[in-house]
């Protein structure tokens, strides 16, 4: 099954065993190679948002597509973000 880029935004995302992690708010695309790199649990709204909260966001509140089992009417994923200080 396939689904356009805007259908992701707003989905729920559930791990494989069914821990709810959160919605999809942005996706982080590598337009070079034309493919979704992460799942954003944290939107990036501004342009002035500060590289320490853009980093944050990566390492906290995202998934990396690779994590991804299924898209369906929800994400699944293998697991849910781990928390990392940096």
């Amino acid at each position: 099954m396939s689904k356009r880029l805007s259908e992701l935004y707003g989905m729920e995302i559930f791990t494989t065993k069914g821990q709810q992690v959160g919605r999809v708010e942005d996706v982080i695309l590598n337009v070079e190679e034309g493919e979704v790199m992460r799942l954003s649990l944290r939107s990036f709204k501004g342009a002035n948002v500060p590289t320490e909260e853009v980093r944050k966001i990566l390492t906290e509140d995202s998934i990396s597509y690779d994590e991804v089992v299924e898209v369906g009417d929800i994400i699944l994923v293998e697991k849910a973000p781990s928390v990392r200080k940096l």
